[in-house]
Formats: C-alpha cells, sequence, structure tokens
C-alpha cells in the first residue's frame, strides 16, 4: 500500500496498523499459579474462553508465528509471476529510472 506525503490520515493509519502488537494486552493475563492464560477472541464450540499454558509455551506458540528472515510471505501465481511472458500487459510500470 502506497502513502503520498500529503495523505496525513492515510499514513496514520499505516504507522496504527504496523505499530499493532500480535496480541493485546488486555486479552493476556497471568493467574495465581504464575501461568500465561490469553483470552479467546470468540468462545470455542466447548465453551472454552481462555487457554491456560505456561509462560515458555506461550513464548514457543508466539514465535511459531514469525516467519523466517528472508522468506517470501506472498506466492504469485499465473500471470504474476515474475518471468511470466504476458506480466507486461497486466502489471502497470515502474516509476521512471532517475539517471
Amino acid at each position: 500500500m502506497a502513502v503520498e506525503v500529503h495523505e496525513r490520515k492515510r499514513l496514520e493509519q499505516l504507522c496504527r496498523t504496523i505499530n499493532r502488537p500480535a496480541l493485546a494486552d488486555q486479552r493476556v493475563q497471568l493467574n495465581a499459579a504464575g501461568q500465561v492464560e490469553p483470552k479467546l477472541k470468540t468462545t470455542w464450540r466447548d465453551g472454552c474462553t481462555h487457554l491456560v499454558m505456561s509462560p515458555l509455551e506461550f513464548l514457543q506458540r508466539l514465535a511459531a508465528l514469525l516467519p523466517r528472515p528472508r522468506l517470501h510471505l506472498i506466492r504469485f501465481h499465473g500471470v504474476l509471476v515474475p518471468n511470466a511472458k504476458l506480466r507486461s500487459l497486466v502489471v502497470p510500470p515502474g516509476p521512471p529510472a532517475h539517471e
């Protein structure tokens, strides 16, 4: 998503999105035994509203959500792949190169 310099409202929205944490502080709490209890966004079918896990298990689950370094998160198929013969017909040209 490209945001122009003069579009302050869109720029603020983009910065808020980028800086948003993976989990809201209000949804994670510690119980009396020192275990982490993240609150689920929606109640599961069995009525479960919280998960209970050790702090180490919680960190392991959070770490599993992070992508590996230099891993492409977007996959292109068909005419959008970099070497597609028809790509130039559907993808707009980039900005002109400065000399």
